[in-house]
């Protein structure tokens, strides 16, 4: 477990992230940093196991404002497996204004340091760094001339559905 918990410190200083106190979700993003708590209600924090892929779902709030992190993972992943995709999501005022990740979501973005599907209690955390582009609404892609460098960390539980 201190194992565990010196490689996850050590990925945190090298991505440049802020260190998470516990459980939570932080970001940082056009200068400043943010931390989220994850939203465990309505299953928003969570993973859904299909045939060929684990879909886990992260959500943390701050006032209004939403981090949303999507990633597909291959079955029985393991700490270090990559992501077969993801989608990262910053809402700093709810629905308006918002900021995604590119729709080819860059390889090694993020990266596992602990992940737990199966046990008692179902636990992921992590690194990512990616640009985050401008979007007007989701019906509209990002647009790539207003993206901006984000980084983050998350460590948090997970509802299984």
């Amino acid at each position: 477990m201190l194992r565990m918990i010196a490689q996850f410190t050590l990925l945190a200083s090298l991505s440049g992230a802020p260190a998470l106190a516990g459980s939570g979700m932080t970001l940082h993003f056009k200068g400043e940093t943010r931390s989220f708590t994850p939203q465990m209600e309505g299953a928003r924090t969570g993973f859904t196991r299909f045939l060929s892929v684990d879909a886990v779902s992260m959500e943390g709030a701050d006032g209004p404002a939403r981090l949303v992190l999507e990633l597909s993972l291959p079955p029985a992943a393991r700490m270090g497996d990559a992501p077969h995709d993801a989608r990262i999501s910053f809402r700093p005022e709810g629905w308006r204004d918002y900021w995604v990740s590119p729709l080819e979501f860059p390889q090694g973005a993020v990266s596992i340091s602990h992940l737990d599907l199966s046990g008692p209690a179902p636990r992921i955390a992590g690194v990512f760094e990616v640009p985050l582009c401008f979007i007007q609404s989701p019906l509209h892609a990002p647009d790539l001339a207003r993206c901006s460098d984000a980084r983050g960390q998350f460590d948090t539980s997970l509802i299984p559905d």
